[in-house]
């Protein structure tokens, strides 16, 4: 994948390099491939990888871990709304029921009403 910006063409790349080593900082500002040890020594050299083939493999396993997961909530959702559903379909037959019933007024407001003039 190269990348151009500013006039400059930006190569995205794998460095592959020993373990305990680091590399060169280079004249311009980044990083060369040369390794160096802790001591700074120079040991050698870092093998550059094409990166397109990383990008495009993690890209492919996001997609195919969010799909998974998606369809996982789904269920998930649907298999607890069965679940509570129930409770509240009896809760709400419990409240119409009571409902339904008519209120009694205690007897101190049956009578005359003050209306708004």
């Amino acid at each position: 994948m190269n990348i151009r910006w500013g006039g400059s063409v930006w190569d995205l790349m794998l460095v592959k390099r020993a373990v305990g080593t680091t590399l060169s900082n280079s004249a311009s500002g980044g990083n060369s491939t040369l390794l160096r040890d802790g001591a700074r020594n120079l040991v050698g050299h870092a093998d550059l990888l094409n990166g397109n083939r990383a990008v495009a493999g993690l890209v492919a396993v996001s997609a195919v871990a969010g799909s998974v997961l998606t369809v996982a909530t789904m269920q998930a959702t649907s298999h607890l709304k069965t679940k509570v559903r129930p409770d509240q379909d009896a809760q709400g037959e419990a409240a119409a029921a009571t409902s339904a019933t008519p209120v009694q007024e205690p007897e101190a407001l049956q009578g005359p009403r003050l209306r708004a003039v």
